[in-house]
């Protein structure tokens, strides 16, 4: 008699912040979920102040959220298919990463890092340094070559 066992689908989490970094971040999680034989969720996490509650109906704070995952849905349907999209509502966005990928046993978490002004890093972090402290799995973190300045 053979026992065969259920294989776990494999699953690459796609952070997506701004349409910018939205086409090279998606073509990286395709080529890595292509390989992996994996599914792609893509998440955008709107960051809410503590003044708001964060189930509070608010189409202004959603609204960019909803066009970055409406994009990555029109632009990986033409070479990898159909991918799940989540807009998610924190108060740390690092966090809530992580916990998504906790939540669906992500192999895979595949995000920007967006630079900003160094003194703010040095004191609050980077949603960057944080998922790469607390996920689950492995990370890959997309960094931006430097803007050339054009003054000389």
């Amino acid at each position: 008699m053979e026992t065969r066992t259920a294989e776990k689908k494999h699953t690459v989490i796609v952070a997506l912040r701004d349409k910018q970094s939205l086409a090279s971040l998606l073509d990286l999680a395709c080529r890595m979920a292509k390989t992996m034989e994996a599914s792609i969720l893509a998440v955008h996490v709107v960051e809410v102040p503590v003044t708001l509650d964060l189930s509070a109906q608010s189409d202004e704070l959603d609204s960019a959220g909803k066009v970055v995952l409406k994009e990555a849905q029109r632009q990986v349907q033409k070479g990898f298919g159909v991918i799940s999209t989540e807009l998610i509502r924190a108060r740390h966005a690092g966090q809530a990463i992580v916990d998504e990928a906790k939540q669906h046993g992500s192999d895979l978490l595949v995000l920007g890092y967006c630079h900003k002004n160094p003194i703010s890093e040095v004191l609050l972090g980077s949603t960057a340094q944080y998922v790469m402290r607390h996920a689950p799995c492995r990370v890959i973190v997309e960094v931006p070559a430097p803007v050339k300045s054009t003054t000389a």
